[in-house]
């Protein structure tokens, strides 16, 4: 399966690393992330573990072609914009806009570093948000080509206007095993 950007709709290569010790994980974010516009009302990002779609919907301009439909929001389970480099891992947002605003289409873009054999680096998709409930934003590693090391961005924009930009580091699963084990059941090879 490729990997694929996450959405739910409620009206809608790097070599493993071998650390001697566990590094920290990141140093403190700048002031400018995340950078969250005047439209929304609510917002969570962090580490969450990835879960199955119960369908996809077509993505043309995403390397998987398609994105991941989930049955229900998922638990943030670390507020962090460091992420480990591991399967089963997901990273993204969970936001809404403030009440009485409907901000229509909503583009989401992710930047990465280049991924192994394709070479890309930007993927795009059309989302929706509204006022009522929550809606995610986010990205869960699938495939080994996935795994890329660096620092990701998250934006959303509608009608020109940010709603909100987030860099996230990815970082070598050694460097963050706690969340590697809370979503792989604590076994980490």
């Amino acid at each position: 399966m490729m990997f694929r950007p996450l959405a739910l709709c409620l009206c809608l290569f790097v070599a493993p690393a071998v650390a001697q010790e566990e590094a920290p994980l990141a140093p403190s974010d700048p002031p400018d992330n995340p950078r969250i516009g005047a439209l929304i009302g609510e917002i969570e990002w962090g580490v969450y573990c990835a879960q199955d779609p119960v369908r996809l919907e077509d993505a043309p301009d995403t390397a998987a072609g398609t994105i991941n439909i989930v049955q229900e929001l998922p638990q943030i389970r670390f507020e962090d914009t460091v992420v480990p480099a591991a399967l089963g891992m997901g990273f993204g947002v969970l936001a809404r806009v403030a009440e009485g605003t409907d901000p229509g289409p909503v583009t989401v873009t992710v930047t990465h570093p280049p991924y192994p054999g394709s070479g890309i680096t930007v993927e795009r998709w059309i989302a929706t948000m509204d006022d009522t409930a929550m809606s995610l934003f986010g990205f869960s590693f699938e495939t080994q080509e996935e795994l890329v090391t660096g620092t990701w961005t998250l934006i959303a924009e509608a009608d020109g206007e940010e709603l909100f930009h987030i860099r996230f580091e990815i970082v070598p699963p050694d460097f963050a095993r706690p969340m590697v084990a809370a979503c792989q059941g604590g076994f980490m090879s």
